[in-house]
């Protein structure tokens, strides 16, 4: 992990934290302080114990690795380019009335037609009425965009696993970096279009995930249809070695996020049925 530093004491901090996290194994992660402290946290306790992440806590530490990757990610990510101050955009503004005004004002027999074109007119109109396209910010103290990354980054990884917005969750995890980060400011930062726009990009990864699972399982499906006049060796494995298989399929997963919800699906199914993986026969 690259050595970064910020002017921010309390990120630096987190930032290292969750550097730290992220090189644990799985098994060392659920033990780890920087889990627990998230997962006893009496602001989001709750979160932990509702819907499927009360069912394993593999799933709990997937949701607290997706903090520190967010962490990590505003960090090293972080050189989002400001928006203009309210005086910039109104300096322009200004200029594009005031070459209007002129144009207006020449005279046509020298002037050059292209400057009545409406190709031309049109754009300038709107430089004229509104330049940029972002909400312009206030002028002193910089904008806080290493936590609004931080925000869109971890709302979004966060509703891939639980199809939700857990606004105190974000907000308990934001205060670490920014002390004083309000639930409100989360959700001023994950407005209405934000939050469509996440759900819209969640659905197209999913879509390309299972795209890709067609893929595999009909390859699979193909490799597996003997040619004519062939023998096929009948299938001898065991239920408990074809669960073994199964279950490191779904750890190759390329997504982590879908390849502990898969692991985890297998083996309490097995769990349930009774069933034990086996070493699958060579």
């Amino acid at each position: 992990m690259a050595s970064l530093t910020t002017t921010n004491s309390n990120l630096d901090s987190v930032y290292r934290e969750a550097g730290l996290f992220l090189n644990l194994e799985q098994a060392a992660r659920a033990d780890s302080e920087w889990f627990k402290s998230f997962r006893d946290d009496v602001d989001v306790r709750s979160f932990f114990r509702k819907s499927i992440l009360s069912k394993a806590t593999s799933l709990q530490v997937t949701v607290v690795a997706q903090v520190a990757h967010a962490y990590v990610a505003c960090v090293e990510n972080g050189d989002v380019e400001l928006g203009p101050t309210g005086s910039e955009v109104r300096e322009l503004m200004k200029s594009a009335t005031d070459l209007e005004s002129k144009l207006d004002a020449a005279r046509p027999s020298w002037l050059i037609p292209d400057a009545h074109a409406k190709d031309f007119r049109e754009p300038l109109r709107k430089l004229r009425k509104m330049p940029s396209k972002v909400p312009p910010r206030t002028s002193g103290r910089l904008p806080l965009i290493q936590r609004r990354t931080f925000v869109l980054c971890l709302a979004q990884a966060i509703c891939e696993i639980v199809d939700e917005f857990p606004v105190r969750f974000i907000a308990a995890a934001t205060v670490r970096a920014w002390e004083e980060t309000t639930e409100r400011q989360i959700r001023d930062i994950l407005t209405v279009g934000e939050r469509d726009a996440i759900r819209l990009r969640v659905k197209a990864k999913r879509q390309s995930i299972a795209d890709s699972e067609n893929v595999a399982h009909l390859a699979l499906s193909r490799a597996s249809v003997a040619p004519n006049g062939t023998f096929v060796k009948p299938d001898t494995r065991t239920d408990g070695q074809r669960l073994a298989q199964m279950l490191d399929i779904a750890k190759g997963f390329s997504d982590e996020t879908s390849a502990i919800v898969m692991y985890d699906a297998v083996a309490n199914a097995a769990s349930e049925l009774r069933i034990e993986p086996d070493t699958p026969v060579e």
